[in-house]
């Protein structure tokens, strides 16, 4: 026993998805550039050149020990 087909009204399918995927997105915050966010929670980072400059006698070593392996951690050595 098959029932009788019906017509499918596609914009009243469609309306009613769009209602329902509006009803479950949180609404619109206002966009903030990712420049300013990161620089509000980022650190300001000295310069290599200005690092190697500090450095002297045995940091200068120890210095250089931790630069080769954070670059080995890096995946840069």
């Amino acid at each position: 026993m098959e029932s009788k087909g019906h017509e499918l009204d596609e914009d009243q399918v469609d309306s009613a998805i769009a209602e329902l995927l509006g009803a479950e997105m949180p609404p619109e915050q206002e966009t903030v550039p990712v420049e300013s966010v990161a620089a509000s929670l980022l650190p300001e980072l000295t310069s290599q050149e200005s690092v190697g400059e500090e450095t002297s006698g045995d940091d200068a070593g120890l210095a250089a020990t931790l630069r080769q392996k954070w670059a080995e951690l890096c995946g840069a050595a």
